[in-house]
């Protein structure tokens, strides 16, 4: 659709489901779901608040980023299947919600959903829980492999920009978030192509005042392998370009967060046979060169126990259960501001998690947002 929005109320049918009791909102490439009208701006007015009010001491935020592993609608056609009958899907999208119901932030940064869809009963079995001011935003990526999307839930109201309130810089879209990219096949010979980020998302939110570009990111896998490190490197630099040229220019302070395939060497995790091969997490870092300093802060520097800093499971025998064998490392990341770390309260990996779920275990992090003066 262009410049064009389907606003379906309560108790109609829409994206191939009879809906009761919330909405469903498309616009242009990004699709929303949440109820039928937008929450309020203090995500801490829901039932299930982030954490407990501190009064006139600061604004309480919960932020996660969940690699959810190929999140998937019941009867969706899609690219990769890690579960081909609808029962186990539907159990997928229970557990997932289980994970949320429990940590309960406020914004959720979700990667590897595959449809529009998978998000819509992902909000529905939250309102079903109570958690109604939930509300879902999903954009298509431009993997054509994977399928795989960087979507968001959340308790704020995301910020329409542009006529959007989500978006994906893809490759056949004018703009300058891609680049030449040259790489060699297994034979030697030297291909080039344009390559961008191919699995992204942007998306804007205005809390308490404080205006948030959220930059959700899943960069290229296999960190060991070079080919795949200098995709993922070239990656990182069009996401500074996004930071620099979207986020700040429209007044926004970037948060940068996902699965970054990747480790940060300045905090070693549990695993300490693996390091980075690249720079991607210090470009990330000091996005801006010409400033002295790293302008983004890892979370992760806030969890103070080493052997709790790892958030991917790669399970060498494939028998589906965590082994002691396994390997356990941090890819996944949230990098904040550096004015906003003396405010956190709080870091945490949710390892309560169950490897059913994912291969992946949920980042958080808690922020004690400064009052106004």
């Amino acid at each position: 659709m262009n410049n064009r929005s389907l606003a379906i109320s309560a108790g109609v049918w829409c994206c191939g489901l009879w809906l009761s009791g919330w909405a469903c909102i498309m616009q242009v490439k990004g699709v929303d779901f949440g109820v039928g009208t937008p929450p309020a701006t203090n995500a801490s007015s829901s039932s299930a608040k982030s954490a407990d009010s501190l009064p006139n001491s600061g604004h309480p935020l919960k932020i996660m980023t969940f690699n959810a592993e190929n999140l998937t609608a019941p009867a969706a056609r899609v690219k990769l299947e890690r579960y081909r009958w609808e029962i186990a899907r539907t159990a997928h999208l229970e557990r997932v919600a289980d994970v949320i119901e429990a940590a309960n932030p406020d914004v959720v940064n979700l990667l590897e959903s595959t449809t529009a869809e998978a998000v819509e009963l992902l909000v529905k079995i939250l309102h079903e829980k109570g958690f109604t001011d939930y509300r879902g935003y999903h954009v298509d990526s431009s993997d054509t492999f994977t399928g795989f999307d960087v979507a968001v839930i959340s308790k704020f109201p995301l910020d329409t920009v542009d006529g959007k309130t989500i978006r994906h810089f893809g490759t056949e879209e004018d703009h300058p978030y891609k680049g030449e990219f040259y790489s060699k096949d297994a034979g030697g010979t030297v291909r080039q192509r344009l390559a961008g980020i191919s699995r992204h998302s942007l998306y804007y939110i205005t809390i308490h005042g404080r205006k948030y570009g959220f930059l959700g990111l899943h960069l290229k896998a296999i960190p060991d392998d070079a080919p795949s490190n200098a995709l993922r490197t070239h990656e990182a630099g069009i996401a500074q370009k996004i930071i620099t040229e979207e986020i700040l220019k429209r007044g926004y302070q970037p948060i940068v967060l996902g699965d970054l395939n990747d480790y940060d060497p300045d905090i070693p995790d549990r695993d300490e046979e693996r390091s980075t091969q690249t720079n991607v997490l210090k470009m990330l870092k000091d996005y801006d060169s010409a400033t002295q300093g790293d302008e983004l802060v890892n979370v992760a520097e806030k969890i103070v126990r080493q052997a709790d800093r790892y958030t991917n499971l790669w399970d060498r025998n494939e028998n589906g259960v965590s082994d002691p064998g396994d390997v356990r490392t941090m890819i996944d990341h949230i990098l904040l501001p550096r004015d906003l770390a003396p405010h956190i309260t709080r870091a945490f990996i949710f390892h309560s998690s169950s490897v059913e779920t994912s291969d992946h275990w949920p980042v958080v992090v808690e922020i004690l947002l400064p009052m106004e003066n």
